[in-house]
């Protein structure tokens, strides 16, 4: 595997040069190696893995990939894949703007095709069988539509895009069902707590920019967090800098402790290394060697 560069990058993608621009971007069955920095985007982005081997990080989670595996990103998210040089890693992304569908004339009624994007934020199916089959006959007639000078091109697109759409819907209707629908305000502000540490929890963060960022109280978004979620503001951010220093020690197992632990956001490694036996039963030390024993043939 790579030895991973973390950096965070908001990545500026091109739209398509195209005089009907319908997506933003679109690569499919991409097989060239890419770099494996962190990075997000403004966009919304749905990830099809057709094969090779890829552990795709997404926020603080490891998906260990395989064929037939979609990935929907509300794009803010870090995301970035570990792939294995060894083999192809094949897969198709596309990248577009919600407003994007404003653009097709005919919506159909009564549903929400950003619902999967907007409930569920950053979502993962993995389609075998009919689905699969269905998912990738789909890929292929957005490739065969994407980029073309002409306007016939640009309505067939159109189509087989809200087509596309319209099959994640389907894919996703049961966990939106789950998930209780779009937000109410208690859970609006809370997700903005949630977006808001995600975008900064490597920095030094008071309730007081809560407060000022988010126009809310910084009381009310303590409770409310509190009761949304069961754990404190704090709480939440110290779990979240120590997923990521797991992370980074599992992917780049020369980082020393200390180092690691400015990464994450703590000013001192000694409350580093008491969150982190805290919450993982061990120290960071000892979690480092027990990730080189595992790799250790």
């Amino acid at each position: 595997m790579p030895t991973w560069r973390f950096m965070t990058e908001v990545v500026p993608v091109a739209i398509s040069s195209s005089p009907y621009p319908l997506l933003h971007q679109f690569a499919y069955k991409l097989d060239k190696p890419i770099g494996t920095a962190f990075h997000s985007h403004a966009q919304y982005e749905i990830y099809y893995f057709h094969s090779g081997k890829c552990r795709y990080m997404l926020g603080d989670r490891m998906i260990d990939l395989v064929p037939g595996d979609l990935i929907l990103m509300n794009g803010m998210t870090r995301h970035a894949p570990q792939m294995d040089r060894s083999t192809a890693y094949v897969r198709t992304t596309f990248l577009f703007d919600p407003s994007c569908l404003q653009m097709l004339e005919e919506k159909p009624r009564h549903l929400n095709l950003l619902m999967p994007f907007q409930v569920l934020r950053n979502h993962h199916l993995r389609l075998d069988g009919e689905e699969r089959r269905e998912a990738e006959e789909l890929l292929a007639r957005l490739n065969a539509h994407y980029g073309k000078d002409d306007l016939l091109a640009y309505h067939r697109l159109r189509l087989a895009f809200l087509d596309f759409l319209l099959f994640v819907f389907g894919q996703c209707r049961e966990a939106i069902d789950l998930q209780g629908g779009l937000p109410n305000d208690k859970e609006r502000n809370v997700q903005n707590v949630l977006a808001f540490i995600e975008n900064r929890y490597t920095e030094e963060i008071h309730l007081e920019q809560l407060e000022e960022e988010l126009h809310v109280s910084r009381y009310y978004l303590s409770r409310i967090f509190r009761e949304v979620t069961g754990q404190t503001i704090f709480g939440y951010l110290y779990r979240r800098r120590i997923n990521q220093a797991k992370m980074l020690f599992l992917l780049d197992r020369e980082q020393t402790v200390t180092h690691v632990s400015y990464q994450v956001g703590f000013k001192h490694p000694a409350h580093f290394s008491r969150l982190f036996k805290q919450q993982v039963g061990m120290t960071p030390d000892q979690y480092r060697k027990r990730l080189f024993a595992a790799a250790a043939p």
